[in-house]
C-alpha cells in the first residue's frame, strides 16, 4: 500500500477527490495485477480495481486489500456506477495515457464529475526505484548479459540477422525472461546505420559489424542493452571511432551522480564526439 500513498497523497496536493488510472503499466505498478485489461480508482479511503470476467479470480490474487468489480461488454457503464457510488466530484487523470474516446465516454457517463488532466503524473511518482524494482531490473539485466555471451558463438558467416535474433530471444526464455523488453533489433553491414532495423534475411558476412539491440523482461522490469559486434577484422577508420565511443561512454558514466540532468551527461558524451572533430549536426560524415 506504499506506492497507493503516493497517489493520495498527489491527490490531497491538486485537491482533487479521486484519481483514474488505466495504462496498464501503471496499473500493474500501484496495485499488482498484471491482466491485460483493467481499471483503478483512487481516492483517500477506496482502492477500486475494475476488471472483466476472465481476470477476476487474478485481480483478486494479485491486488489484495483492493475492491475487484468486474464489468461486463460494457466497460464504462460499470465504470460509471463505481464512480457514481465513490461521490467524488473531481477526478484526475493522465491525459497522455487515455484516447478520446474513452475520456468521453466517462464524461458522458458522470455528466456532474469535473475530469481533471494531468501528464506524466505517473511517471513522477514511478521515478524514484524501491529496491525491490532495482532488484529486478538487475535480474532483467543478467538474463540478457548471459542469453547475449551464450549467443556469441552461434554469429558466424552464412548466418542471417533473422536467426540470430530468434535465437537471442529463445535464450532469453530458457533464462528466465517473461518476454523480449522490445522488438529484438540485429542489423548487420550496412543495414547496421539504421537506428531501427528490423532483422532480415541478410547473412553476416566476414569482417561485418553487427548491432544487436536487445532487452529481457523479469517481473515486468525490463532491461536494454545495445552492443555492436564485429565479425573478423576491426579497420583503422572504424577503430578510431570505437575507441571515440568508449571515451565519450566513460565521460558519461563519470558524470552520473545525483542531481546530475540527462541533458548534462549526454553533453559530456557530445564533447568528446565534438573535440574529435565530429560534425556538430548528426550528419553522415567521414572522421
Amino acid at each position: 500500500m506504499k506506492r497507493l500513498e503516493k497517489i493520495r497523497k498527489f491527490i490531497r496536493e491538486k485537491g482533487v477527490d479521486a484519481f483514474f488510472v488505466q495504462s496498464l503499466k501503471n496499473l500493474h505498478y500501484f496495485s499488482g495485477f498484471t491482466g491485460s485489461n483493467g481499471y483503478l480508482l483512487i481516492t483517500q479511503t477506496k482502492a477500486v480495481l475494475i476488471t472483466d470476467q476472465r481476470y477476476s479470480e487474478q485481480a483478486r490474487q494479485e491486488a489484495p486489500g483492493w475492491e475487484i468489480i468486474v464489468h461486463g461488454l460494457d466497460p464504462f457503464s460499470t465504470l460509471a456506477e463505481a464512480i457514481g457510488r465513490l461521490g467524488a466530484a473531481t477526478i484526475g487523470y493522465e491525459s497522455k495515457e487515455i484516447t478520446d474516446f474513452q475520456i468521453t465516454a466517462l464524461r458522458e457517463g458522470n455528466r456532474s464529475v469535473k475530469w481533471v488532466p494531468f501528464v506524466d503524473v505517473c511517471i513522477g511518482l514511478r521515478s524514484v526505484k524501491e529496491e525491490s524494482e532495482i532488484t529486478c531490473i538487475q535480474a532483467s539485466l543478467k538474463i540478457a548479459e548471459d542469453a547475449l555471451e551464450k549467443l556469441l558463438p552461434s554469429i558466424r558467416p552464412g548466418v542471417s540477422e533473422r536467426e540470430i535474433a530468434i535465437e537471442l530471444e529463445i535464450l532469453m526464455r530458457r533464462l528466465g525472461s517473461e518476454a523480449p523488453a522490445f522488438d529484438t533489433i540485429v542489423a548487420s553491414g550496412t543495414h547496421s546505420a539504421l537506428p531501427h532495423a528490423k532483422p532480415s534475411d541478410r547473412t553476416i558476412q566476414e569482417n561485418d559489424l553487427i548491432v544487436i539491440d536487445f532487452g529481457a523482461t523479469w517481473k515486468g522490469y525490463r532491461s536494454d542493452i545495445t552492443r555492436t559486434i564485429i565479425v573478423g577484422e576491426l579497420e583503422s577508420p572504424l577503430q578510431k571511432i570505437f575507441d571515440c565511443v568508449h571515451q565519450a561512454l566513460e565521460e558519461a558514466v563519470a558524470g552520473i551522480k545525483p542531481g546530475s540532468t540527462c541533458h548534462e551527461v549526454d553533453k559530456l558524451a557530445r564533447d568528446v564526439f565534438l573535440a574529435a572533430g565530429a560534425p556538430s549536426k548528426p550528419l553522415i560524415a567521414s572522421w
